[in-house]
């Protein structure tokens, strides 16, 4: 390792490029070493470079610069000298000629300063050529690695397509009009698959039995969104036939003010939910990591079970936006669902990858088509049961 030290000083020409390399060695050869014969406000802030040579060379490479910095100095002392002349004489005559003598030695010092440059030359050509023959190589094995990234990317893009394509097979109609799920749903099976759905899906035994264990999955979801909106229809209609006991009005952030009541959800009960978060089966994961995958389980910790002023039950949450777009401060509202869209939300549970082979931004995927069943169904059942229980909690003489 080299330090690239250049010298513009101040009575240098345009013409002259003063680089020099040094390769510290302690104590006789220490960093320092240049700017102090030089002086460190003419020389640049030394840059390391990756230059490399024989234990012979590097000292013969460094007694070549140091002999060229020591010269320029010694030079740039006489021309000091010279310049000091000039300001010491007030007369006028004696100043011409202090500037004749400056300008005399102005020239001696730019000629000796070439010269020590024509004298350092060749070994500043050498170290640059193998700087530039080591620039190279590392330009051309970054190519390689680009180019081989390049190659890698687009395989597992092709790959993840390949995969989507295969999980698009459930849903095309067969001949005969019914898409292999809705088979699933009906309890059929063919006996045949037809040639376009094995050559996309391969093994036809256990893509089927994954079609079928997903068709469990949306009908256990389903069933969930089912309770929940009966549960919540049901206490709606209970507490209006009891002149909505409990009812109070509700302040927030917004402006708007509501009329409803709190319910605060305790999902402590509920199955873990580990083997729900978990990448899909057969997907070509590579180049994909785990901060890559957001598995949507979530679940309110909190709405408000509203009557508008149209008699209409609903959900409300406070709802921030930043105002300008991005900026510092926060406007609030009210996010208002109907019974319906908050049941079907709270089972909106999706598997998304984020930068997906192929895709620039993310994708997502129902969870149902992958999740294990035994591992689902439970799931979706206890968070409605919780849910119900949640609402049932409003009505009079009900834990």
């Amino acid at each position: 390792m080299a330090l690239q030290i250049s010298y513009r000083g101040g009575r240098l020409g345009e013409d002259l490029d003063i680089t020099v390399y040094w390769f510290p060695r302690e104590p006789d050869r220490p960093a320092h070493y240049v700017s102090d014969i030089l002086g460190a406000w003419r020389v640049s802030i030394p840059r390391d470079v990756d230059a490399s040579g024989t234990p012979q060379e590097i000292v013969s490479w460094n007694d070549a610069a140091a002999s060229f910095v020591q010269r320029i100095a010694a030079e740039d002392r006489e021309l000091a000298k010279a310049e000091r002349a000039i300001g010491r004489w007030g007369l006028l005559v004696t100043r011409r000629r202090a500037q004749l003598r400056y300008d005399d030695a102005r020239t001696s010092f730019l000629e000796a300063v070439r010269s020590a440059a024509a004298a350092y030359q060749p070994v500043r050509d050498v170290i640059e050529a193998r700087l530039a023959e080591r620039e190279a190589h590392a330009r051309e094995a970054a190519r390689r690695a680009y180019q081989g990234k390049e190659r890698q990317w687009r395989d597992e893009a092709a790959r993840f397509r390949e995969w989507e394509r295969r999980q698009e097979v459930a849903d095309r109609p067969l001949p005969g009009g019914l898409s292999p799920r809705e088979m699933a749903a009906s309890g059929d099976a063919p006996v045949n698959w037809p040639a376009e759905v094995r050559s996309l899906v391969g093994d036809t035994s256990s893509w089927w039995t994954s079609v079928r264990a997903s068709e469990r999955n949306r009908r256990a979801n389903a069933q969930a969104v089912r309770k929940v909106t009966e549960a919540i229809n049901g206490v709606a209609a209970a507490l209006e036939e009891t002149g909505r006991p409990g009812i109070s009005t509700i302040r927030g952030r917004p402006s708007e003010v509501l009329c409803g009541w709190w319910i605060h959800f305790d999902w402590s009960g509920l199955p873990d939910t580990t083997r729900l978060r978990t990448p899909p089966a057969n997907v070509p994961a590579v180049g994909l990591e785990d901060k890559d995958w957001h598995y949507q389980l979530y679940l309110p910790s909190s709405r408000v079970f509203a009557v508008y002023r149209s008699g209409e039950f609903g959900l409300a949450d406070e709802h921030g936006s930043k105002i300008p777009s991005g900026g510092y401060g926060t406007t609030y509202t009210w996010f208002k669902r109907t019974i319906d869209q908050f049941a079907e939300e709270l089972f909106r549970n999706r598997v998304i990858i984020f930068r997906p082979p192929g895709h620039d931004g993310h994708r997502s995927y129902p969870m149902t088509d992958h999740a294990d069943p035994d591992v689902y169904e439970p799931y979706v059942e206890a968070v409605a049961e919780q849910t119900a229980a949640h609402f049932h909690a409003l009505l009079p003489n009900r834990p």
